[in-house]
């Protein structure tokens, strides 16, 4: 059968087997496919979304606001859950197997024949079906999520309008490395001169700022230029920044959002800075609607309620730790966890020790997975008591077990990876 014959199944296959290795950084052969598409989208505003975590949310956030003030939205996350159609919404809903397989079949073409063909990842050819339907579909705002990094990630052949940082730690060391200045620098690479870049790290290193400095970047960072003030008898918050012409904007009396509000903070930031026209009560309208799949999310299990997040590193985990204290389970949680090998599975561990009361431990049979045992070790290695631990070969005997003996007053949380938590979705 030839390609252009193929199935989104079949496509998909193909992306997997099409290049040599997983991630492979840097723009020069995903800019030259992009030059051969000859792609038009000048009539799209678009926002580029970096950072370690909270880059998911943060365009889900933006994504409501300009929807509820009637933009058209089209946004690119990574990685999906259950299906790939999750990785390109438009106007909300997953894009269709048919305008995918349009984008996927132009791609093709435009990598070139024989010796000439240009080689690309799964990530990259993910990322030119994206652009493509951008400039296909037009939508008026067009959200891209960075996939790892920042300055050489295949989302940057893009010159954004605007440019989002949501926050920084270590993380993905192998090919970032653990030094938080450099990984500063890397995720600043995709602001453009003369062009807003929004900061939402709480305590940013020197180098977004020294890197905005050196290439004329109009940098916004959280605490200096925009702010949030909760009010926690009326459950609601105050916004302040600055607008794009620079003049000082307030919006009072917000609603909590079910997404963290550091990044609704940054999200309203960005929205500011792009210069459309909206109102508080798009703002309020989105902020109350945004959800992401797997952050903070709640499920029905054997008719028990559990909570999915994705949080699989220890800053993620510190804010789900801290989500589940405020409501009352610290030391009451049968936690679900299942970690990539490659991740910090001590500092998550750390981070959730004090909400958990029984870890059950799931194998990843992966690429990049460990097994249960493997990640009981590090749990031993913190002097964990072996009774408050379980190993299992799977996500649904890790969840009989789980629903089977949590308490009225506990609850059930899946965590550790985007596939542990799709693997629990899958059952659900």
């Amino acid at each position: 059968m030839i390609r252009s014959e193929y199935n989104l199944a079949q496509w998909l296959e193909w992306m997997e087997k099409s290049h040599s290795t997983e991630i492979d950084l840097g723009l020069a052969r995903v800019s030259q496919v992009l030059t051969n598409l000859q792609l038009d989208l000048s009539a799209s505003k678009i926002i580029s979304i970096a950072g370690t975590n909270g880059k998911g949310s943060t365009t889900a956030l933006i994504e409501a606001i300009y929807l509820a003030a009637n933009y058209t939205t089209l946004a690119y996350t990574s990685p999906h859950l259950l299906l790939y159609n999750e990785r390109v919404r438009l106007n909300g809903q997953d894009v269709t197997d048919g305008l995918l397989i349009e984008a996927f079949n132009a791609i093709d073409r435009a990598m070139g024949q024989a010796d000439q063909r240009i080689s690309l990842s799964y990530f990259e050819i993910g990322t030119l079906a994206a652009i493509y339907l951008v400039s296909l579909q037009k939508p008026d705002v067009a959200l891209l999520e960075v996939g790892l990094g920042g300055r050489l990630d295949a989302v940057n052949i893009v010159d954004a309008d605007v440019a989002v940082i949501t926050t920084l730690a270590i993380d993905h060391v192998d090919w970032l490395g653990d030094d938080i200045e450099q990984i500063g620098s890397e995720k600043a690479g995709i602001a453009r001169a003369n062009r807003p870049l929004v900061c939402g790290e709480l305590s940013p290193p020197q180098s977004i700022k020294q890197t905005a400095g050196e290439k004329n970047i109009k940098l916004y960072q959280v605490g200096e230029h925009f702010s949030q003030e909760l009010h926690a008898e009326s459950q609601t918050w105050t916004w302040k920044g600055l607008d794009y012409k620079g003049q000082w904007l307030e919006y009072t009396d917000l609603p909590y959002p079910l997404l963290p509000i550091q990044n609704a903070t940054t999200a309203v930031q960005a929205i500011a800075q792009l210069g459309l026209a909206f109102d508080k009560k798009a703002i309020q309208f989105g902020l109350l609607n945004a959800q992401a799949s797997g952050r903070l999310q709640g499920a029905k299990y054997l008719n028990t309620a559990i909570l999915l997040d994705v949080a699989h590193n220890p800053q993620s985990a510190n804010y789900l730790a801290s989500s589940l204290k405020s409501q009352g389970f610290a030391s009451k949680v049968h936690l679900v966890l299942g970690v990539l090998a490659d991740k910090d599975c001590a500092g998550l561990i750390k981070q959730l020790s004090e909400v958990v009361l029984h870890w059950h431990l799931v194998s990843l049979n992966v690429h990049r997975g460990q097994s249960a045992v493997q990640l009981q070790k590090h749990l031993l290695a913190q002097n964990l008591q072996a009774a408050s631990i379980s190993c299992y070969d799977s996500i649904d005997q890790a969840l009989n077990v789980a629903v089977a003996t949590v308490k009225e007053d506990q609850k059930v949380v899946v965590a550790g990876s985007f596939v542990t938590v799709s693997q629990a979705l899958a059952l659900l």
